[in-house]
């Protein structure tokens, strides 16, 4: 595409929004709007990838090397920066005789888990980026099933099977990389495709895409009957649940962002921003808490389970950002796997 579709940037502004708050809170004991939230907003962001995907654009080794470009760059990048936060983080505790909970893994078990790509027991210090490599596996697999795939009978099998065998292999074994959660990854990749390609938001009458959307949101406030879930370490409790869940939050998500009105352009701008927020934002909280606990001598505990001081974290972190952000996609653009730094008019007009 050579011109942004404001309501899809608006999507990714929804969703990295949701990605950032789900990560201020605690994780271990999910309050209700975590249930609720982490439902869809991981799943959206694979749909929306779909939305953009052309199939048969060129050259399957191309296509990969600019995946790798744009994608695993970044990861590499900033799961390095985060293990250098890290090694600060854990000298610094050593120096002022502080045990902090964080730190417990070492200094090897981090920096492996760069190379595994997974979360838990230490592995990526800077869990987010999770997302990049299970993308990169995601739109790999999606490019080739729909551009060497022409029957789309075989293609949504195809999906599916993989979608199933995810599931099942996400209960018995820990794979690398995102191999995993890329597995069911596809099938929303796949209807986000599907979505764009035969243009159903245009089937939608306006009135009827209203009440939609508010059915839809009464029925994802029944999300927390499946618990808490989380496709980066294949948690899904009841599998149907799952994707019913998660698509009924992906449609009313794309329905509330093309009816947003005055909030569309704000949530366009963030979402123009969404890989620079991605890959900053828990740095950047978790830079904020350990300042918190020197300082003020507030455990992290304490500040996961306050919905004040939950706030404040949220807040200065979100102030922190702004800057380095800016910083980053104007002056240090290869980070991000551009090639070019931008302007602010450019940021604006263009993400």
């Amino acid at each position: 595409m050579t011109q942004r579709i404001e309501w899809i940037d608006a999507a990714k502004g929804l969703g990295i929004s949701l990605i950032v708050l789900g990560h201020v809170w605690s994780l271990s004991d999910p309050p209700l709007f975590y249930q609720w939230m982490f439902a869809f907003h991981v799943p959206l962001f694979f749909f929306i990838s779909g939305l953009t995907l052309k199939p048969a654009a060129g050259p399957l080794g191309r296509v990969v090397a600019g995946k790798v470009r744009t994608l695993l760059v970044p990861y590499f990048v900033f799961a390095l920066l985060g293990y250098l936060f890290y090694v600060a983080g854990y000298v610094a505790a050593g120096m002022l005789g502080r045990e902090i909970e964080q730190f417990d893994y070492g200094l090897w078990v981090p920096l492996f888990g760069i190379l595994h790509g997974t979360l838990g027991d230490g592995y990526l210090v800077n869990s987010p980026l999770w997302f990049l490599p299970a993308l990169f596996v995601t739109f790999v697999a999606g490019y080739v099933v729909n551009t060497y795939i022409a029957q789309h009978g075989l293609r949504v099998l195809v999906v599916l099977g993989v979608a199933a065998f995810g599931i099942w292999l996400g209960d018995r074994y820990r794979l690398p990389f995102g191999l995993l959660p890329a597995m069911i990854a596809l099938l929303f990749f796949q209807a986000g495709y599907y979505f764009r390609r035969f243009a159903v938001s245009d089937r939608i009458p306006k009135r009827a895409g209203n009440v939609l959307l508010v059915l839809l949101f009464v029925v994802s406030l029944a999300a927390p009957l499946n618990g808490a879930v989380g496709i980066a370490d294949m948690n899904v409790n009841q599998p149907l649940l799952f994707l019913a869940f998660a698509f009924n939050g992906i449609l009313m998500s794309v329905l509330f962002v093309q009816r947003a009105g005055v909030l569309t352009g704000p949530l366009a701008l963030v979402g123009r921003h969404s890989l620079a927020i991605l890959v900053l934002h828990m740095l950047v909280i978790k830079s904020v808490k350990v300042v918190f606990l020197v300082v003020f001598g507030v455990d992290f505990a304490t500040m996961e389970h306050s919905l004040l001081l939950g706030l404040a974290v949220l807040a200065v972190s979100t102030l922190l950002m702004i800057p380095c952000i800016y910083a980053m996609e104007r002056w240090l653009p290869q980070t991000l796997g551009r090639r070019r730094g931008m302007r602010w008019g450019e940021m604006r007009a263009n993400g």
